[in-house]
């Protein structure tokens, strides 16, 4: 005798699992969450955190279905995932910066591709700007062996990860904000201006139609410094950042000159980028 997999509202999910085959959105477009997709995000509410393979072994289902269904729970705001499972989202305000450990497991399979991009866009003998964030230290990550090629950063992990590479980095002097490891203050801002790089590629808190926008006023300030002394601006952001704002306004979108992400923007931010003339390059495309 088969024991039925039974969820918290009393369905059987394995009679459900053709209905998780058929209409995905309302009218509306919203998702429409499957028995199994409700089942999920009542144990992520039960828990701080719940990995993939507990979620697969719970209903017995592959885990690539499982991050199918976790992956369209985030899409529609229910959870966040994390690296191998998923959590709660956190209502954070503007202003709440959350730990570099934290960002650095979020949404990472989207960000390989998004570094794998970018990659791909640097040539040898350049000169390059790496602003700091969880994405450009795994830009730096990806680079260390790249010839001929010279590196700046405010960044002290992206400084560590090259400083035994193939890449000779330049550090300017400042002050450390402990929280991101970045340098910031107006010596930093002053010993940029006597550097010119041939791209920068920019980390991000937040992007929608009205601009760029960051956490914190002194990395802010490091950002337009570096922007200002390059003949390419290159953005990387992941989707989970768009249609969003943050505490400090950057510039408008036509500070970028190239946008790099996993996937394709709203239509008011793809219409801004294509107005401000912004090139999108959308990894794995």
């Amino acid at each position: 005798m088969t024991i039925p997999n039974i969820n918290e509202h009393g369905e059987n999910i394995a009679e459900t699992e053709a209905q998780d085959q058929g209409t995905s959105q309302n009218s509306s477009g919203r998702h429409l969450q499957t028995a199994r997709q409700r089942a999920l995000l009542a144990m992520v509410k039960s828990r701080e955190f719940i990995t993939v393979a507990e979620m697969a072994a719970r209903f017995g289902v592959s885990e690539m279905t499982i991050r199918r269904d976790l992956k369209a729970l985030e899409k529609d705001g229910s959870l966040e995932r994390a690296h191998g499972g998923a959590v709660l989202p956190e209502a954070a305000p503007l202003g709440a910066e959350q730990p570099f450990r934290d960002r650095q497991v979020r949404n990472l399979d989207e960000k390989r591709k998004i570094v794998s991009a970018a990659a791909r866009l640097i040539r040898q003998h350049e000169t390059i700007g790496l602003d700091v964030g969880t994405t450009t230290l795994m830009l730096a990550k990806e680079i260390v062996g790249f010839p001929n090629l010279r590196a700046a950063t405010n960044s002290l992990r992206v400084a560590m990860t090259l400083a035994d590479s193939l890449v000779p980095v330049f550090v300017p002097t400042g002050q450390v904000r402990p929280l991101e490891m970045s340098i910031t203050g107006v010596r930093a801002v002053r010993e940029l201006a006597n550097y010119r790089f041939d791209k920068t590629f920019l980390g991000l808190s937040a992007i929608d139609e009205t601009g760029l926008y960051d956490f914190s006023i002194e990395d802010t300030e490091v950002k337009q410094a570096f922007v200002a002394q390059s003949n390419q601006v290159i953005a990387l952001i992941d989707s989970s950042k768009f249609a969003k704002t943050s505490t400090v306004r950057l510039g408008g979108l036509d500070m970028l000159d190239v946008l790099v992400t996993d996937a394709a923007p709203p239509p008011a931010l793809a219409r801004a980028l294509k107005d401000a003339k912004v090139e999108l390059v959308i990894a794995g495309d």
